[in-house]
């Protein structure tokens, strides 16, 4: 399937999209990712590509949380693959609202962020394993992040809710849900290494070789959105 396509020059916003994976803008510098029609379902193919301009700004939600489910082939995977690409002073700042993974479902998600030098991103990625009551489908979630053209970040996330080396005390010890907060490029070296438990979560941030950070959480699917929300230094201007 062809990706859907953002992009932001000289403060002119332009998108091309179709169901199910269909955008919107939202305001002068936010558009949301809606999804139509459904799922992702086992054997959908989703791509979407981003670009931000010189000294440009954007912020990219989701209008609701994503719900991955089997397809009709047993074990196939639901792929999404996102490249975004921010030039010289622009800024991306990316919080879509959490995915969920449902029994059965596999759900393999790759971002590559490329930052030029003086560019900034934070995004954030909540992953959800099963709705209530259930214990969740299997996750890859890989993350490749290049600093003017510097790899400043290389790692995959495997989750799986069925696997009890996977769930168990060398994973996620039981949580239902995992949460991530990346800061690269401009003004992202200022984070220091902390963190701390809050109720139902325990988190970290641990600073990057080169100008970044990456928070991560895990614990109950609640307790895990309140610690990205008040962790993440998201100005006031962008998504609620």
């Amino acid at each position: 399937m062809t990706p859907a396509r953002l992009a932001v020059h000289a403060g002119r916003v332009t998108w091309t999209s179709r169901p199910p994976v269909v955008l919107r803008r939202t305001g002068a510098t936010r558009v949301h990712l809606v999804q139509v029609g459904g799922g992702p379902l086992g054997g959908d193919a989703l791509g979407l590509d981003v670009e931000v301009g010189p000294g440009q700004y954007l912020e990219l939600c989701s209008a609701a949380a994503t719900v991955v489910q089997p397809g009709r082939v047993p074990g196939s995977a639901a792929t999404f693959a996102v490249t975004a690409r921010v030039a010289p002073g622009g800024a991306l700042w990316w919080r879509p609202e959490p995915t969920i993974v449902t029994d059965g479902a596999v759900w393999d998600v790759r971002l590559r962020l490329e930052l030029a030098a003086g560019a900034a991103a934070t995004v954030t990625e909540q992953l959800v394993l099963g709705r209530a009551g259930q214990r969740g489908g299997r996750v890859d979630s890989s993350l490749d992040v290049r600093v003017d053209q510097q790899p400043l970040l290389v790692t995959t996330t495997r989750l799986d809710g069925a696997d009890p080396a996977l769930a168990g005390p060398g994973g996620t010890a039981g949580a239902s849900s995992v949460g991530t907060v990346l800061r690269a490029g401009e003004g992202a070296e200022e984070d220091g290494e902390d963190g701390g438990v809050d109720a139902g979560a325990a988190w970290a941030r641990t600073p990057l070789a080169g100008p970044g950070s990456l928070l991560s959480a895990v614990g109950t699917p609640r307790a895990v959105a309140d610690v990205l929300r008040s962790r993440c230094p998201i100005p006031a201007r962008t998504c609620a």
